[in-house]
């Protein structure tokens, strides 16, 4: 004679009911192991523990299910791996940085300057937000001339390039009229 299979509706109960089961399971251990009922036989010990394990089980993944919608650990955890990817990225990078990326990281550290305009497309700086050294600073609808695009670095990016400012070093560059000029500009003349 085969089980009924409607005992599988406990999968649907909540985490109280199942929480609820898992606990009478457990005190009925208990109390027949505390002596207060007459000995149990082999198979209503097995059945309780069965129960315990089962019911116990089930109402500690509904509440852990619970608590992760509310408290979202599990995207803590994926956006905190990313940035610490992304650490690691800009440090294995630094090596094979051309001069002119070297050049303008030197000078935002120099100046300890986090946020500057470029050309929209990036200018000398391209290559840099195309690494995700540095991203675009816009907002959804922002409006900015092709000339004055802001690019940041961000925050944990800017915490790895510190540490390594000593392979930065800093030569300010001359315009003609003795003006430092910005190293992420590509000069009207060579466009």
């Amino acid at each position: 004679m085969a089980p009924d299979p409607r005992w599988l509706e406990i999968l649907k109960a909540s985490g109280w009911q199942t929480a609820a089961i898992a606990i009478a399971c457990g005190l009925f251990l208990l109390i027949a192991r505390a002596g207060w009922l007459p000995s149990l036989e082999p198979w209503m010990t097995t059945v309780a523990v069965v129960g315990l394990l089962l019911c116990g089980c089930l109402a500690i993944s509904s509440f852990l299910s619970a608590l992760f919608k509310f408290v979202p650990v599990q995207i803590w955890i994926v956006h905190w791996a990313e940035l610490r990817r992304q650490k690691h990225s800009v440090v294995d990078y630094i090596p094979h940085m051309t001069p002119k990326e070297r050049q303008i990281i030197a000078y935002l550290l120099a100046k300890n300057q986090k946020m500057f305009t470029c050309d929209s497309d990036g200018g000398y700086a391209n290559t840099l937000i195309s690494r995700g050294i540095l991203v675009r600073a816009l907002i959804s609808g922002q409006v900015f001339a092709a000339s004055d695009m802001p690019v940041a670095v961000p925050n944990h990016i800017w915490d790895v390039l510190v540490a390594h400012k000593d392979q930065f070093p800093y030569k300010p560059e001359r315009g003609e009229r003795g003006v430092e000029t910005h190293p992420w500009r590509v000069p009207w003349m060579l466009r």
